[in-house]
């Protein structure tokens, strides 16, 4: 008898880049990318109904991530969006700063624009204490392993600190 049902494919969306920040991890200092990562129930091989969507903020270079939380992501979501929207050169630099300027409200309330720092500091902060998660299945690593013990797949050996 053939599968027909099936659960656990993942489609992953790059929203765009959010802030610069050193990666604790590989000392890079790169535009981290905040990425969508949506698992699916599937029939014959089709993705039907979603289950599961992760949100996370991911270094580049090394993929070393931050699992974001809901109210985390209603923030940084616009910002990649914009940020996004500028590296594909469908807006202009004066549009970018006309658009952030409103996003942050810098024009008619500067503490937000120090609200928004402060809030782009924290999440920084914790991406650097945070651990490290499997390129594959997003599932947390552990030290000195060659497999992710979840789905199996080769860890990178920069993903995981020695």
């Amino acid at each position: 008898m053939p599968i027909i049902f099936g659960w656990g494919r993942q489609t992953t969306w790059k929203v765009g880049p959010v802030f610069r920040q050193l990666c604790n991890h590989c000392k890079n200092d790169e535009y981290w990318i905040l990425i969508r990562r949506t698992t699916w129930f599937t029939f014959f091989f089709i993705p039907i109904i979603p289950y599961k969507t992760q949100w996370w903020l991911i270094c580049p270079i090394c993929q070393y991530g931050l699992k974001l939380e809901a109210e985390q992501v209603k923030k940084l979501q616009p910002i990649a969006e914009i940020n996004q929207l500028l590296a594909m050169k469908k807006i202009t630099e004066q549009e970018y700063q006309s658009r952030i300027a409103l996003l942050e409200g810098s024009s008619s309330a500067p503490e937000n624009q120090n609200q928004l720092i402060e809030e782009k500091a924290e999440i920084a902060q914790e991406a650097k204490t945070k651990s490290v998660y499997c390129d594959n299945c997003g599932k947390e690593l552990t030290s000195g392993g060659l497999f992710c013990i979840n789905c199996g797949s080769k860890i990178n050996k920069t993903t995981i600190d020695t």
